[in-house]
């Protein structure tokens, strides 16, 4: 068994031997929850960014990663699937790695939705059927491969695998949710498999969240039908888990846990619930249904948790709400049926559905918006990434969008 003190993921996360302050090397950023320290220019309207690039990367709803100036994302082109890696600034092409994927539109455009995650010299990338690559990520040659489906037998759900892998000190998670286990740890020099849970369960669709839960590292799970925690010190033992029937399993936005409390969120219906799992079983604290996400995500500060809450028969409105009482501090109507979220800085910001780039300042007394740019057309259902005052965007069809976001 691995040793990972409180102390040393301190020391590696501050110090930065995988990334700097500065860096979003992995799906919502640094910690993996769409917070970033940089401060950014957000008073668009007295001084509106500027564009620095645009390109086609190929459909898809991953999101991006940046990294030491690079820019990392992945689309599919002609049944090929394609991991670009650009310069930040110029949008200039460095290299490109490819393979064959099918594009598999579903109910929308297709293609991969699954966020490279960068680690050092290395970059971990997962298609829709599986397909795991670790590349190396100075000229893109591959590392190492994995298959998901055909080599650890999992199983997808309707949408393809579309949580990011993470990685975690040695280790690369990933989830297969295979008859073997839903949540393997590999190796992630050389993808052999250092352990895996026994447990069965549906695939989701979310990434999983890094967090400490009752002194323990863990790692918390949106799976199809419940949401999990596991024990990272104890090969994934399952410290609390909670059943959450979403139709067709779309458990697929991020999850919050804060001084013993859980949130979670999802559509159809389901709502939003946050649990207390102090004790020996979860018990609801407060749940609404009318409140929902499908795939977007949401921040949290403090005891409270903000972010874009609809689904596709519910319009967008953001919410500011208290974790531990439920109570709604502010609602506001948004573009479209969901969106994105990032508190870059002093700075909430959004990226709508509809292609709407949003600025506001936020407060338990509302939101001030101080800027609205309209930055792509299309569907925009991935989140953006900010590294060094580059703001960079995709939609679903693969147009991209760099922004200079710099004070």
């Amino acid at each position: 068994m691995r040793s990972f003190t409180q102390f040393s993921f301190f020391i590696l996360v501050i110090l930065g031997s995988v990334a700097s302050a500065a860096d979003w090397p992995q799906y919502l950023g640094l910690r993996g929850d769409a917070i970033s320290s940089e401060t950014i220019n957000a008073n668009w309207k007295a001084n509106a960014p500027k564009v620095l690039w645009k390109c086609q990367v190929g459909k898809g709803c991953g999101s991006w990663s940046i990294v030491n100036g690079k820019a990392l994302v992945v689309g599919n082109d002609k049944g090929n699937d394609v991991v670009s890696c650009r310069d930040a600034d110029t949008g200039k092409l460095i290299w490109q790695h490819q393979y064959p994927e099918k594009l598999v539109a579903n109910l929308y455009e297709g293609g991969p939705n699954t966020t490279p995650t960068v680690d050092g010299n290395r970059v971990y990338t997962l298609s829709k059927s599986g397909v795991l690559f670790c590349l190396n990520l100075g000229d893109g040659r591959p590392i190492w491969r994995r298959h998901l489906r055909d080599e650890l037998g999992g199983k997808p759900g309707g949408w393809g695998f579309t949580a990011s892998p993470v990685v975690d000190g040695d280790l690369v998670y990933v989830l297969p949710c295979s008859k073997d286990g839903a949540f393997y740890a590999l190796e992630k020099k050389t993808g052999k498999i250092a352990w895996n849970t026994t447990n069965i369960q549906r695939s989701g669709y979310a990434t999983p969240v890094l967090t400490e839960i009752g002194g323990k590292r863990a790692a918390l799970v949106f799976y199809g039908r419940t949401v999990v925690a596991h024990d990272l010190t104890a090969k994934g033992k399952i410290l609390f888990e909670h059943q959450w029937k979403t139709s067709y399993n779309v458990n697929a936005s991020n999850p919050q846990y804060h001084d013993g409390k859980v949130f979670f969120a999802s559509g159809y219906g389901m709502g939003y619930a946050v649990l207390d799992v102090t004790g020996a079983t979860p018990k609801i604290l407060h749940r609404d249904q009318d409140i929902r996400m499908i795939f977007q995500n949401s921040v949290r500060s403090g005891n409270t948790i903000t972010g874009v809450f609809g689904d596709k028969r519910i319009d967008a409105e953001l919410m500011r709400m208290d974790l531990t009482t439920g109570k709604i501090h502010w609602r506001e109507k948004m573009p479209g049926t969901r969106a994105s979220a990032g508190l870059i800085g002093d700075a909430l910001v959004l990226l709508s559905e509809t292609g709407e780039l949003i600025a506001g300042e936020i407060s338990d007394s509302g939101f001030e918006e101080t800027g609205r740019l309209k930055i792509l057309s299309g569907k925009c259902w991935s989140p953006f990434a900010v590294s060094n005052g580059r703001l960079i965007a995709r939609n679903n069809n693969g147009e991209a969008v760099c922004l200079d976001v710099s004070p």
